[in-house]
């Protein structure tokens, strides 16, 4: 058996990072932080390129995963100021309901830019003679002010026995009156995100994804949550991995006592322990993509797993490669800070480190459990 990229897989990571490495140097991404208006040539270079669909739903699968954590993995060596995870995984989203096909093509075509709500405070729907009304609050919306749809789940009551089965996933329009935004301070300038507020707005029955409550919603937004936590992950590990080789090549550059400081032994063994932790979450990321494309039942722990080690393993990469880089590390002209920031605030995205290494353990316990009322029974039966 191959473990491993195929050609045409390592061609299209290869095509991505030429172009950010063109379109999007620091220089870009620090003139987004001045002025945060995404760019709309980098939208339409990725709707060109065909990169925005690339996730399908296949009869309870998901295809393209393995091109996906490829491709978020070069945004986040490039600390991409785009909400590319929001249109991957809303993509997917809409493309598990027939009736979204010319936003799905807009989308895809870099002519429409997707986001996703992550969170809502009491998001609720009313019927009305024309469909719903809508009113409530979206937290920390990423690039809100940019995007022309945004991709929520509301509450619509009656539509379920219990509050998740009433969640159903929609499509905002975020142009109509009945919303306004306000930015937040965020921790990471290249991400912005904002409040969105609701006012009696017009849901119509083309906004919904799928179906109204009875846990379709709910289910739905599940699997896009562990989606953009599986690529969420790999831009973590872009990240860290650029800033290892950059601090690797400084330790070349920068001398102390007449010798270059990458011979020193203490950097050396700091370098080793920060490749074995990239190349570990890299090995757990691509663990989950296959599981997840495969339809294995261990998908959602592998997921949770990768997501998990790479949320802390990000973190004291990039932290070290700062202490690598001594004072200049900790200045506002340094990169590193926006590497630093990028992976921070996607590591507490979709659940930090704690809340998937809870999901872990309830599936190990679950299991343990499982086998050993299995054991049990096949005890009584030979008896």
């Amino acid at each position: 058996m191959f473990f491993g990229f195929s050609e045409e897989e390592r061609m299209v990571q290869k095509s991505v990072r030429d172009m950010l490495e063109k379109y999007c140097q620091i220089v870009d991404v620090r003139a987004f932080m001045n002025n945060p208006t995404v760019s709309d040539e980098i939208q339409s270079l990725f709707g060109k390129q065909g990169l925005l669909g690339i996730l399908e739903p296949n009869e309870g699968k998901v295809t393209g995963v393995t091109y996906a954590i490829l491709i978020s993995q070069e945004a986040g060596r490039a600390v991409l100021p785009y909400p590319l995870l929001e249109n991957l995984v809303g993509l997917y989203a809409l493309k598990t309901c027939e009736q979204h096909g010319n936003l799905i093509n807009d989308v895809e075509a870099g002519k429409s830019m997707l986001t996703i709500a992550w969170r809502n405070y009491e998001t609720m729907a009313i019927r009305t003679e024309k469909g719903f009304s809508l009113s409530g609050k979206l937290l920390e919306v990423p690039f809100a002010a940019d995007a022309d749809k945004i991709i929520a789940t509301v509450r619509i009551p009656g539509t379920g026995y219990t509050p998740l089965e009433e969640e159903t996933v929609v499509v905002l329009d975020r142009s109509n009156p009945a919303v306004s935004f306000r930015k937040r301070t965020g921790f990471d300038e290249t991400y912005p995100i904002y409040d969105v507020y609701l006012d009696d707005y017009p849901l119509l029955e083309t906004d919904i994804v799928q179906g109204l409550g009875m846990g379709i919603g709910h289910k739905l937004m599940c699997k896009v949550e562990q989606l953009g936590a599986l690529l969420s992950a790999s831009e973590m590990v872009g990240s860290s991995e650029r800033a290892l080789y950059d601090t690797v090549e400084y330790t070349k550059q920068r001398k102390q006592f007449n010798t270059v400081i990458a011979k020193f032994q203490a950097l050396k063994h700091m370098a080793a322990d920060m490749y074995l932790q990239v190349e570990s979450a890299k090995s757990a990321i691509e663990y989950a993509a296959w599981a997840l494309e495969a339809g294995d039942a261990e998908a959602e722990s592998a997921v949770s797993i990768a997501k998990a080690y790479t949320s802390t393993a990000s973190k004291k990469v990039i932290g070290d490669a700062i202490q690598m880089q001594g004072g200049i590390g900790f200045t506002w002209e340094n990169d590193l800070h926006l590497f630093f920031k990028r992976v921070t605030r996607s590591a507490a995205l979709l659940g930090d480190t704690y809340t998937h290494n809870e999901r872990i353990a309830k599936y190990v316990l679950d299991r343990i459990s499982t086998e050993k009322h299995i054991l049990e029974e096949n005890y009584q039966h030979t008896i």
